[in-house]
């Protein structure tokens, strides 16, 4: 039996998946507003396989939110993935954040996520049976920019969305799993190859957050 083990914590909302034969037999959703994901991921993703009555090695595949979304979060799910499937082994496919929102949803769909700044991570896909297929690049821009030319009828949704769209905190965990099954379908990547999706430099790379305190030499230096 082959079971795939999906996990995304690029949004205030930790989500899981697991599933066989294209099947979604655990889910769960963590909110984490209010505490960081990398202290509870590891027992959280424990707890979704002791559940299921599923051994980590029994696992034949990881699926991971790759962003865009927090660069923390982010980092700490595919750190986590990249070390699951080195040590199973087992193939690791990349997944990205905005197709699992778009997962949610059926038809014409833009994904949007709160990037904060006056911007929103958005990403426009069309979701069928076989899960959200991507319709173009994904992009940080403001919401306004996001909905230019969309096509009659297209749900938008996510944290970015404006009222008049379906508001999400994060990932829902089926919409997570579809996006996963969508790229369990095709070739995976080297394990060392997968990175993070940013779309857009951090206030540390720009330059704008400035230490408290002065740098202190190294005593090896």
């Amino acid at each position: 039996m082959t079971w795939l083990l999906a996990l995304d914590t690029s949004t205030p909302i930790t989500a899981l998946a697991l599933g066989t034969g294209g099947e979604l037999v655990a889910q769960a959703e963590h909110d984490d507003r209010g505490q960081p994901a990398a202290e509870q991921l590891a027992g959280r993703i424990a707890a979704l396989l002791a559940g299921a009555g599923v051994a980590v090695r029994e696992l034949t595949g990881i699926a991971c939110g790759v962003g865009p979304g927090t660069f923390t979060g982010t980092r700490v799910a595919l750190a986590t993935a990249k070390g699951l499937a080195l040590a199973l082994p087992c193939p690791l496919f990349a997944v990205s954040t905005l197709a699992a929102i778009a997962g949610a949803a059926e038809g014409e769909v833009l994904a949007t996520i709160d990037a904060r700044r006056g911007e929103v991570y958005a990403g426009q896909f069309a979701v069928g049976p076989d899960g959200p297929v991507a319709r173009g690049p994904e992009r940080c821009c403001p919401i306004d920019q996001a909905l230019a030319d969309l096509a009659p009828g297209t749900c938008v949704i996510g944290s970015g969305a404006p009222p008049t769209g379906q508001l999400l905190p994060g990932v829902p965990a089926r919409g997570l799993w579809r996006a996963a099954l969508r790229a369990a379908r095709g070739e995976a990547a080297a394990v060392a190859t997968i990175d993070v999706t940013y779309l857009r430099a951090s206030y540390a790379e720009l330059g704008v957050n400035v230490p408290r305190n002065p740098p202190v030499p190294s005593p090896f230096v």
